[in-house]
């Protein structure tokens, strides 16, 4: 709907989705199998990678679901939070593209979703989920990326009554302790929860050794193979070009993404070939008999199926822009949503190794129930300043208050406002670095972190000045 009034009926509805409980009196799982059992299992007939982990898993997902629409699938995404739009929870990729439900379709089925007969109290999270569902049946999608929520065991998502074609873990660490579990080892049970007998199983190469020795554990109970269990550090990835253009963590994820699709296509063969064949057909179309070998972005001909799979991959991946992960709007202003230990551990390591020579200013706002003074000081080492706002949620940490906080731990910090001032501020950094005479941020590097509610609403607001 593009008249206001639709917009504001959209708004109110999603409004009143994400007002919601967000943890019922029941497991996500139990109200979701509740709920996806009155809608008929919408899921029924569709091929799923299903995507759990502490860090990572939506750049997997998108990874994922980004490489195979290039191979000409149709594919579901399903990832969370949104940053600025509800709707960006639900995607439809085909060609090249990915396009968002609809406002009408987050109402229809949204307002059907709302009406089941069940008895369990619906949480936001159940609501967002069946409605992707609903939305990729409708689609008539081939594959679904579904990323887990919180956790896994009991994660609404895990009410899938299908087996995935694929349960990939991407990492494990202490976050969400009061829910998950206060070990590595708890929250790795937690987490391995998504693995059902007969899935493939795709394991990240950061998962620690003790995270392993559980998930294989629950691997074993499971009755998967040995042979299924795929380790992402035990690939080989030297063909894979767009890994090069990759920093830190993302590398990580773009392999784990391999290994996941390289897994999907040993189950799947059949419709990649089916994919292949129709390929070839319609550049010999296009092209004639007399077209030479080549292997380009828009021109691929006579190419091996394996060849054609390589070369959409790395397009795929090439090609993957995911919000909030160490996300460019401009030069010098990256957006990233860490938010956990393990995330700011990675971002450091990205920081100084690939941004060493810069001034790196931290511009921050942090939620109060989590560790926020140990994720920040780990960037204390490389952090020339620290720029503290308060985001606003009932949970924020003030901003002042964590100026103080952070001056007595040593660190060079200062008070910089709200969500819209931090907006202001990077609106007009983002205008002098597209100046050609703007020497004065030549060596500067500005990250905005501390929680993807707060990158969220920076970016929401960057977008409406850019509109004024």
């Amino acid at each position: 709907m593009n008249n206001i009034n639709g917009n504001k009926e959209y708004t109110n509805f999603v409004n009143q989705i994400m007002g919601l409980r967000r943890f019922g009196k029941k497991k996500g799982v139990e109200v979701s199998k509740e709920l996806l059992d009155a809608l008929d299992h919408p899921e029924n007939k569709m091929k799923i990678i299903h995507v759990a982990g502490t860090n990572g898993k939506g750049s997997v997902c998108s990874y994922v679901a980004n490489c195979l629409i290039r191979m000409g699938f149709k594919v579901g995404l399903f990832t969370s939070p949104h940053l600025v739009d509800f709707n960006e929870r639900i995607q439809v990729g085909y060609g090249d593209t990915f396009t968002r439900i609809s406002h009408d379709d987050v109402l229809l089925l949204g307002q059907e979703i709302l009406k089941a007969n069940i008895e369990s109290e619906i949480t936001m999270f159940d609501v967002c989920l069946a409605m992707a569902l609903l939305f990729f049946e409708k689609e008539k999608c081939d594959y679904v990326v579904l990323e887990t929520g919180l956790g896994g065991k009991y994660d609404s998502t895990t009410a899938i009554s299908c087996t995935p074609i694929a349960s990939v873990i991407t990492s494990i660490g202490l976050d969400h302790t009061k829910i998950l579990g206060e070990t590595i080892e708890e929250i790795a049970e937690n987490k391995a929860g998504i693995i059902k007998p007969n899935s493939k199983v795709i394991l990240s190469s950061c998962i620690s050794p003790r995270a392993l020795n559980v998930i294989e554990d629950r691997c074993r109970k499971t009755g998967i193979r040995e042979s299924d269990v795929l380790y992402v550090k035990n690939g080989d990835y030297t063909k894979y070009y767009s890994l090069n253009k990759l920093v830190g963590y993302q590398k990580t994820n773009a392999k784990t993404a391999i290994c996941t699709l390289r897994s999907i296509i040993q189950s799947d063969k059949d419709s990649f070939i089916v994919n292949y064949m129709n390929f070839c057909k319609s550049k010999e179309e296009h092209c004639g008999s007399d077209c030479s070998k080549c292997v380009t972005e828009d021109k691929m001909c006579e190419i091996s199926l394996d060849e054609w799979v390589d070369v959409n991959i790395n397009l795929g991946i090439s090609h993957t822009m995911w919000q909030g992960r160490l996300e460019h709007v401009s030069k010098r202003v990256v957006l990233d949503g860490a938010h956990n230990v393990e995330a700011f551990k990675a971002l450091y390591d990205v920081l100084s190794d690939d941004y060493r020579d810069y001034n790196i200013h931290i511009i921050v706002g942090v939620l109060e129930d989590k560790d926020y003074m140990k994720e920040l000081l780990l960037l204390k080492p490389i952090a020339k300043t620290y720029m503290t706002a308060t985001i606003d949620d009932t949970r924020a940490k003030s901003g002042e208050e964590l100026k103080k906080e952070l001056t007595i731990n040593g660190c060079n910090a200062s008070y910089i406002g709200s969500e819209e001032e931090v907006a202001r501020f990077i609106n007009n950094l983002v205008k002098k670095d597209s100046e050609k005479s703007s020497v004065e941020l030549y060596n500067d590097l500005y990250v905005v972190c501390g929680s993807l509610y707060f990158v969220g609403n920076v970016k929401r607001y960057i977008w409406q000045l850019q509109q004024e």
